[in-house]
């Protein structure tokens, strides 16, 4: 019996330490300290994890800063659907693409038809846009 007490005891301490451990590093990581821009690591299933944090915007706000962004930088942008972009672009001969979705305090996009370059001079250009932003 005594044998039985202590085994069980261990267990509740080992799960109760291993809990205690999970939810403390969780919860470290919340999008509103993040700096924007940063790569987060933990979003709800709907954000892509290559995602970038944006910060609090409203969407419409998002999708001036994303224009600009492209403008500047001199991307083509069709609003493709709600929260969600085609980029378009003309190199060299051959016309590159990406749809950005901005979504949940974030932005993604894909790289599948457009070099990997190209599209993070854009996502830099957004995020100075969107902290030209938060500025006014």
């Amino acid at each position: 019996m005594g044998k039985m007490l202590s085994t069980v005891a261990i267990l509740v301490a080992t799960l109760g330490l291993s809990t205690g451990c999970t939810s403390t590093s969780d919860s470290s990581v919340k999008p509103s300290k993040l700096e924007m821009g940063a790569h987060i690591e933990r979003t709800d299933e709907s954000t892509p994890k290559t995602a970038i944090f944006v910060g609090h915007h409203k969407s419409e706000d998002v999708l001036k800063a994303i224009k600009a962004a492209a403008k500047e930088e001199g991307w083509d942008v069709t609003e493709y659907k709600s929260e969600a972009v085609i980029v378009e672009k003309t190199l060299a001969d051959k016309t590159i693409s990406s749809t950005i979705i901005y979504h949940n305090q974030h932005i993604s996009g894909d790289s599948e038809n457009a070099p990997m370059e190209e599209l993070l001079k854009l996502r830099h250009e957004i995020v100075e846009q969107l902290k030209k932003e938060e500025k006014h």
